[in-house]
């Protein structure tokens, strides 16, 4: 694996950090297979509340997971990698990363969620690697989004 570093931005676009760009062009990378059309610009909303976790090369954003609090656990309201650089591993080191620094913070409940394989099959690969991770399905809403809802659940030791 590349050398890279995972560095945290609490509330970039409040700041207007630049990079919140960066994410936005792995966004747009990912757009009409991962995310829909209107992703980008909402992410700009969240991240004035959201912190993200970012892995970083040479001045380059190759993965991103951005988080917030909520009900007394930790969020995680999107994830992220370059197409360049999908199955290397940067999305489990950036989750590993998240698991630690939430632990820190004392959170013990951290929440996904995300569209059913159902709905769309490409997100079998996502319920896959959240489960690899130890989240487990608690919901699924069928009246949030458009094709419903999944929401996992891991419990922090």
């Amino acid at each position: 694996m590349m050398d890279f570093s995972i560095k945290l931005y609490e509330r970039p676009t409040r700041f207007g950090n630049p990079i919140v760009q960066k994410i936005n062009q792995i966004i747009n990378s990912l757009t009409g297979v991962w995310f829909t059309e209107d992703v980008a610009a909402e992410i700009c909303k969240d991240l004035i509340f959201h912190d993200v976790l970012c892995a970083e090369s040479d001045g380059q954003v190759i993965s991103f997971i951005v988080f917030t609090s909520a009900e007394g656990s930790i969020s995680i309201s999107l994830l992220g990698t370059d197409p360049r650089y999908h199955r290397k591993g940067f999305g489990s080191k950036l989750l590993l990363h998240l698991f630690e620094h939430v632990k820190e913070m004392g959170f013990s409940k951290i929440v996904a969620l995300t569209v059913p394989p159902s709905s769309k099959p490409v997100y079998q690969q996502t319920v896959e690697f959240y489960k690899k991770h130890g989240f487990s399905i608690e919901k699924v809403y069928t009246e949030l989004w458009q094709g419903g809802t999944i929401q996992l659940v891991k419990i922090l030791n």
